[in-house]
């Protein structure tokens, strides 16, 4: 997580900490539930796949953090940026990725069947994560956009 905004050596190194520790937490709750480091994140022995830990980790955790990315950024972009075009942008992100999600876990199955198990739903779901990581690339651009008509033809080679 970035604490601080002027990207300065303290503010790069609160990403690479934050980042560090989610993924090592990540990393040890699947190494726990695939090899059975401890018995704590253990799966019961009925149903060897199904694990709260890791459920949690990483399909709970990304949805939480998406929702506080979407309601920090709506926030800015209306109350400081007064503008709402970029919205449209992020909020198209969001479909995207919505649908992404329902491909691949609803939908999936399907697919599979249906197109003699050549593709399944992570296909379009991948297409689809691509398109809304645009949408995020189209929403910065649109709220830190600058002036940049004064310079077209600046440079003439």
């Amino acid at each position: 997580f970035q604490i601080m905004a002027d990207g300065s050596f303290a503010s790069i190194l609160s990403i690479v900490v934050s980042t560090a520790i989610i993924f090592i937490g990540f990393g040890y709750m699947a190494a726990d539930t695939a090899f059975g480091i401890s018995s704590g994140l253990k799966p019961k022995p009925s149903d060897p796949l199904y694990s709260p830990g890791l459920f949690t980790m990483y399909l709970v955790f990304p949805l939480v953090a998406l929702v506080v990315y979407i309601t920090a950024q709506s926030i800015i972009v209306v109350k400081y940026l007064a503008v709402r075009r970029p919205l449209i942008w992020l909020f198209s992100s969001l479909v995207c990725f919505a649908v992404a999600q329902a491909l691949l876990f609803a939908a999936s199955k399907k697919i599979c069947t249906g197109s003699n198990n050549k593709i399944d739903g992570a296909f379009f779901a991948t297409l689809l994560d691509s398109a809304a990581v645009f949408c995020i690339y189209g929403f910065w651009t649109s709220i830190t956009e600058d002036d940049t008509e004064e310079y077209e033809g600046g440079f003439k080679y």
